[in-house]
């Protein structure tokens, strides 16, 4: 069994939406118009309010109101546009995962807030599009839901490592089925053709340091993998940070070339703005 034997047996119970697929096909052409893409969300009454949800809130801060799907993707942009479909469209599609092994307000926290301190990360370290960054940081663990869905039985082995901590979970699931839910992401990436680069940003960020592409942006992900980890049970309490013990790769830090008093400044500013947009993304939660 490898990781994309496991993709394909989920892959026609989680598949992303029709309307996503025709966003992204219409992204990937250099030649669409707005008025295309204003058509294509127009199909989903649910990702058009979401659009104007987030055109009209802090996450921009633009001066007026926006009040037309057309205004809100020309102020957004189409690769905005692109990661909160793709945003919105993950968190429907895998909504039906069993409570007992996850509570799935408390992953998309930690998925969001993934995404929002990888592209402060990648601004901070001068990433050219680090606003694509977001994508890597909320679909970085997406592979466990892959193996809560298609693998259960095989999955309660793993989750007895659970009090002992992430590290051992990671290795169970290594000892279990012989690659990570890393790996399993990537797989899960190739099959639904997202952007390219996604699949080895996530599926390198537990070793970053052995990326061969794109080594910099995956050492970005596995410090804000870590940094998300910890901070994302202190988001309902939307702007204090606690205490943490963060327990990144020191190495990989150190290869972003970044103080670690400027992890602080990042940290509050994901904080805030990742309640901000998890009421945007996944409203009923967070109303």
């Amino acid at each position: 069994m490898n990781p994309q034997q496991l993709v394909q047996d989920i892959e026609h119970l989680f598949s992303l939406p029709d309307v996503a697929i025709r966003i992204n096909e219409l992204i990937d052409r250099p030649d669409t118009t707005t008025k295309e893409l204003v058509e294509a969300v127009q199909l989903d009454a649910g990702i058009a309010t979401t659009v104007l949800r987030l055109a009209n809130s802090a996450w921009y801060g633009l001066p007026s109101r926006v009040d037309t799907i057309s205004r809100a993707i020309t102020l957004i942009g189409m690769k905005a546009l692109q990661d909160l479909v793709l945003s919105t469209s993950v968190i429907t599609t895998f909504k039906g995962i069993s409570s007992e092994f996850v509570d799935m307000m408390d992953f998309w926290d930690n998925s969001v807030t993934c995404g929002v301190v990888t592209r402060n990360l990648a601004k901070k370290c001068g990433v050219r599009e680090s606003e694509r960054m977001f994508l890597a940081g909320l679909l970085h663990k997406v592979g466990r839901l892959v193996f809560y869905a298609s693998r259960p039985l095989q999955y309660r082995q793993v989750l007895q490592e659970k009090d002992s901590g992430e590290a051992a979970i990671i290795e169970a699931e290594r000892a279990v089925f012989g690659f990570t839910y890393a790996e399993l992401g990537a797989a899960l990436m190739r099959a639904w053709r997202l952007p390219e680069a996604l699949d080895e940003l996530i599926a390198y960020q537990l070793h970053a340091a052995d990326a061969p592409g794109y080594p910099r942006e995956t050492a970005i992900l596995h410090v804000a993998g870590d940094i998300a980890f910890h901070m994302s049970p202190d988001i309902k309490g939307r702007f204090q940070l606690g205490e943490y013990n963060l327990t990144f790769d020191e190495a990989v830090w150190n290869s972003l070339g970044l103080e670690r008093g400027e992890l602080t400044e990042i940290m509050q500013t994901s904080l805030i703005q990742s309640f901000e947009l998890l009421e945007i993304v996944n409203p009923r939660a967070y109303a």
